[in-house]
């Protein structure tokens, strides 16, 4: 598991890291500066994903968290067995996850996935 520590301690982070950096420190406005204003992340614009970011960096400090760590998992739905970012609440435990689409190292797409690591299909309801 990557903690925001390991980030920090890079003298230069590349752009994958910096936003994962910026999304383990829960800075919505740093996650604005770093995605592309062109992009429909999660089909909904980069204003709602960056909202809907938000609400769960809320959701996560009022658990007492201050960072996310950050780990790897693996789609069980839509993206089936590709790797996912499990951010985690270094308090609370609690986790949501989040499918970046790259190529060539530059993110052209993230979508928030519900349905990873050792869930069945009970839980998804």
């Amino acid at each position: 598991m990557l903690i925001l520590q390991d980030l920090k301690q890079q003298p230069e982070l590349d752009y994958i890291n910096m936003v994962w950096f910026s999304i383990m420190s829960m800075n919505t406005t740093l996650v604005g500066l770093l995605l592309d204003d062109t992009i429909d992340y999660e089909d909904i614009g980069k204003k709602a994903f960056i909202e809907k970011l938000n609400t769960r960096f809320n959701n996560h400090k009022t658990h007492g968290d201050s960072e996310l760590l950050l780990d790897i998992d693996y789609c069980k739905g839509c993206h089936c067995d590709l790797p996912v970012c499990k951010f985690v609440g270094n308090h609370s435990g609690k986790h949501f996850a989040l499918y970046f689409e790259l190529i060539d190292g530059y993110i052209t797409d993230i979508y928030h996935c519900n349905w990873y690591g050792d869930m069945d299909i009970l839980d998804s309801f």
